[in-house]
């Protein structure tokens, strides 16, 4: 009894700290975030965040979809206006790795394209080389160009690939309306590195700074419209939404329908050469009749404050939680946990993680667009 108490006891501290690992935006209020009371209300059917912070995929697997979640907040979280600079903070959940490249990235189509507004490559969070994992820098100012287009419907993201540890890829996204008075705006199209076995590879700087600096310099020029248009790839079955509207992915597909284009009939998604995702367990399985995660085999554990994994039965690799070790103690193994993300709570069952980067909207339906927020400029996050 006592070994299992003092097992018990080591595992709750590794949940601890692995709840306090890595960064997560901060301001304006990110999709779901379980820190910030004024954002807006979550989405029906979804959940907080609570691993906010968590990478949504390595160089080996992808955990997330891009932004973690693709189903919107009903209204902005903040309004901007083009030309003005904006302040980003972030929260520090204690590990920066050593900094590594960041992007800010901005969408007018839901999230299927990403144009790059401002960069901190090398040195993200940390100001200059450094091995450490402590913040020196957790804000940003962000000029917004002059000439971008209005839209109250554009997704803000955050992506970061990180210098020292595990090849993780990170993405915060929010909600936000901007006033502007261009038509179109042209940049870099945000590159989506370490996110998968086909996504391309950034590996440890081990102290060269320069590490991957070529792919982030060869980055494409796309243009970005406030209708919504992006020019830049799209899959086969993406464009079944009014530009510029909000959209979620529906899962209840009718097969057959024009609509069911790479879709899998339990909601998951899939592009020819690109693998797949299955989506909910389907009707009469076991998990779907007992709504229970599927167990996993012990999970690895480093201690660089980096993810672990386990193994679903069919030999896929999920992230399952971040275990440093704590004050010198390193969690034993085996050691089990569940998924953080349910189906329910928008995420992905345990079995859900593709060999290949996910192409989304599966089916996408517009959302009516509610009453306007009062305006503002500021996100208020605890």
């Amino acid at each position: 009894m006592q070994v299992r108490q003092a097992l018990g006891y080591v595992m709750g501290m590794a949940l601890a700290a692995s709840a306090n690992a890595h960064v997560s935006l901060k301001s304006p209020c990110v999709r779901y975030t379980p820190f910030c009371d004024s954002c807006p209300e979550i989405p029906s059917g979804q959940a907080l965040d609570q691993n906010i912070n968590a990478p949504i995929g390595t160089h080996d697997s992808i955990s997330q979809p891009l932004c973690k979640f693709t189903t919107p907040y009903s209204r902005p979280a903040v309004e901007w206006t083009a030309g003005t600079t904006v302040d980003v903070e972030f929260r520090d959940h204690a590990a920066v790795h050593g900094g590594g490249h960041c992007q800010f990235a901005l969408s007018y189509d839901g999230g299927k394209t990403f144009v790059v507004i401002h960069d901190e490559l090398r040195y993200c969070f940390v100001g200059g080389p450094s091995s450490s994992n402590t913040a020196a820098q957790l804000s940003y100012s962000i000029p917004l160009p002059a000439d971008l287009p209005s839209g109250d419907k554009v997704v803000f993201a955050w992506a970061w690939n990180n210098a020292i540890g595990n090849r993780e890829f990170y993405m915060n996204c929010a909600d936000v309306a901007i006033k502007g008075s261009g038509s179109s705006f042209s940049g870099p199209e945000m590159l989506v590195a370490n996110y998968g076995p086909d996504s391309p590879f950034i590996p440890e700087f081990n102290g060269d700074y320069e590490t991957a600096i070529d792919l982030y310099n060869a980055r494409k020029t796309i243009t970005v419209s406030g209708s919504g248009g992006g020019i830049g790839p799209v899959a086969p079955g993406n464009n079944t939404t009014s530009p510029g509207v909000y959209s979620a992915v529906d899962d209840s597909i009718v097969p057959g329908s024009p609509t069911d284009v790479g879709v899998n009939p339990s909601g998951g998604y899939s592009a020819p050469g690109m693998g797949s995702v299955p989506g909910s367990p389907e009707a009469g399985s076991p998990d779907a009749a007992t709504g229970a995660d599927t167990p996993l085999v012990p999970d690895t554990f480093d201690d660089t404050g980096s993810f672990g994994y386990a193994s679903g039965p069919d030999g896929q690799t999920v992230p399952t939680s971040t275990a440093p070790a704590y004050n010198g103690v390193t969690p034993p193994s085996p050691f089990y946990t569940t998924p953080v993300d349910s189906p329910a709570a928008g995420g992905y069952a345990a079995t859900s993680v593709p060999a290949a980067p996910p192409v989304y909207h599966a089916r996408m339906a517009a959302i009516p667009a509610p009453a306007p927020p009062p305006a503002h400029t500021t996100s208020k996050c605890a």
